[in-house]
């Protein structure tokens, strides 16, 4: 018989679990060297936890945070433990999509074709999704004085709805969505609510005011927000107008205006 895992293992039937997707993913594989994907998804990683201190404090201890490829999940350790919690992490993934847009950098990379190099900005965007379900992680106790000395840490998170949520989020443009079955659980005006065609989901407006990063951003010399449409066409631009980033960003932007009044998923499901 093995030996057996000394390890912690964590799972339930019908836990809220947060689930933070990044955008163009494989764009910035192909095109940028390792060390910027590495500071790309440190940056996100880094900003979840700042912001899991902000929204909860003490309380974090009543999750467990894993990586699921490039995606972070949060999951309660037990149903009910925190009140309000689906409003918390509805705040929280809407505080993280604008924190990482905002941390964004220009970053250079070779073009092969041409061989120059070249240097764009590369916002970096992202879809979440709140849901209840299926749940399971496993976290290995490893003991350390120093990380150099660990040979091995393994995590593990899985689960039904860990594979329904990736699922449900392909194609998807920017924006933070939740599951039907939590809607009684929010606190929301129903305004900010739009349906996804075709899916068991609903789009969360932000609320009034919460794009004012755009000010970061702006052109204008006295740093006044711009209207989103230029702020937009400009992030696209700075981008070499690609094409999958456009079609992640252009939807959000028309939705939170209030031109589109529901989220269809795009052809490519790459991204």
């Amino acid at each position: 018989m093995g030996k057996l895992l000394d390890a912690k293992y964590v799972y339930g039937e019908d836990i809220l679990i947060a689930y933070l997707d990044l955008c163009g993913t494989k764009f910035v594989y192909s095109k940028f060297v390792l060390k910027q994907q590495i500071e790309r998804i440190s940056q996100v990683i880094s900003n979840v936890f700042v912001a899991l201190d902000n929204f909860f404090g003490e309380s974090k201890s009543s999750f467990y945070v894993h990586m699921y490829a490039d995606s972070v999940i949060i999951a309660e350790k037990e149903k009910g433990v925190i009140k309000n919690c689906a409003n918390k992490f509805l705040k929280l993934m809407l505080n993280v999509q604008y924190q990482v847009l905002n941390d964004s950098e220009f970053l250079e990379y070779k073009d092969k074709e041409n061989d120059s190099k070249q240097r764009l900005f590369m916002p970096t965007l992202s879809r979440s999704l709140i849901k209840r379900g299926k749940y399971y992680g496993i976290i290995t106790k490893v003991f350390q004085t120093n990380i150099n000395d660990v040979f091995s840490n393994f995590s593990l998170i899985g689960g039904s709805s860990i594979v329904e949520m990736d699922d449900s989020l392909q194609g998807l443009p920017m924006g933070t969505y939740i599951d039907n079955s939590i809607v009684n659980e929010l606190e929301i005006e129903g305004n900010r609510l739009i349906d996804v065609e075709g899916n068991q989901l609903k789009f969360i407006k932000p609320p009034s005011g919460f794009d004012d990063l755009r000010s970061i951003f702006s052109s204008n010399i006295k740093k006044r927000p711009e209207d989103i449409d230029i702020w937009g066409r400009r992030l696209i631009e700075s981008t070499g107008n690609n094409s999958n980033f456009k079609s992640k960003l252009i939807p959000w932007i028309d939705t939170i205006q209030g031109r589109r009044h529901f989220i269809n998923k795009s052809q490519s499901r790459c991204c």
